[in-house]
């Protein structure tokens, strides 16, 4: 036995900081946990006019009444309604610098619908919450369902980076959506960040610090194993931003619809410069998914082997 005796409870004013240093330190890990989220966006705002005739300026509302902008580009020399591609851009800058991913999908015959997310652009608010990118996909989506000139039927979406996690969480959430393109997207939020902070695998230190920092809902890996339709995902074999790792582990969990190319010396934004021959593989996709598929969400239209993307 101690011969102290046992230990004299604490006082109430103890107990009491105790817990208000508790409840401190949990609201101050919430605070920078969302402090970190806001590292993952690059917004640029600014007047984004359209940068031809013909491209319409297309305002509309998210869910919660934030007013977005976004650019509607029809397809040329194609019947109509022709099918259409919803844009889900990257991190960075606003629709003028991201246009060019998709440039090359009008003259292919798709309607192209190019938006910016809260705080990118001419949209109102900040990006502070993927959730809230997330709901303003899903609402330009809307805007494309009630457009006469667009087929209901016909509607892919492609996403880039950011945008991919972005685009693969709404087509889970949206059975309107029959397939889906993402490039060079990473497959977990916590898992990026672990990365960027300690390399491909990140060590211990740096896994343990996205772990306390970046909450990991609304995870790609995730929102890919819930959708039943065709996706392609590539990815570039030396991406210096989202290593190639991810768009294995996005491949991997995705369902029998789900067809992974991984483009051997590839970077993270000249992928198209590099592999040109990507933009007639997703041309090729998009038609056989939204064109020629013979069923609602187009499964026997598309080929899930790794083939050779220069074939």
């Amino acid at each position: 036995m101690d011969p102290s005796g046992p230990a004299a409870p604490p006082s109430p004013t103890r107990r009491r900081r105790r817990v208000w240093t508790i409840t401190l330190v949990g609201i101050a890990l919430i605070a920078v946990s969302g402090c970190m989220e806001r590292l993952f966006y690059h917004p640029e705002a600014g007047p984004t006019p359209p940068p031809a005739q013909g491209i319409e300026l297309v305002s509309f509302a998210s869910a919660d009444g934030t007013a977005l902008v976004g650019w509607f580009i029809p397809a040329r020399s194609a019947p109509q309604p022709a099918p259409t591609i919803l844009h889900v851009h990257g991190n960075a800058g606003n629709i003028t610098s991201h246009d060019w991913f998709s440039a090359y999908l009008p003259p292919a015959g798709f309607n192209v619908f190019i938006f910016d997310y809260r705080g990118y652009g001419q949209s109102a608010g900040r990006a502070t919450r993927r959730r809230d990118l997330i709901a303003d996909a899903d609402a330009a989506l809307d805007v494309l369902l009630a457009r006469p000139d667009v087929n209901p039927g016909t509607i892919g979406v492609y996403g880039q980076s950011l945008g991919g996690g972005i685009a693969l969480n709404l087509a889970a959430a949206r059975p309107e959506i029959r397939s889906v393109v993402t490039e060079s997207a990473f497959a977990s939020w916590r898992l990026v960040a672990a990365t960027a902070l300690g390399g491909d695998p990140p060590g211990f230190l740096a896994r343990v610090v996205a772990w306390v920092f970046i909450r990991d809902h609304d995870r790609p890996d995730d929102a890919i194993a819930r959708i039943d339709r065709p996706v392609l995902v590539l990815h570039g074999g030396d991406d210096e931003i989202v290593p190639p790792s991810h768009g294995r582990r996005l491949g991997a969990a995705g369902g029998p619809g789900t067809r992974f190319v991984e483009l051997p010396g590839g970077r993270h934004n000249s992928l198209r410069e590099s592999h040109p021959q990507i933009e007639g593989m997703i041309i090729d996709f998009f038609r056989a998914t939204l064109i020629d598929a013979p069923g609602p969400a187009g499964h026997d239209a598309i080929r899930t082997d790794d083939d050779d993307p220069d074939g």
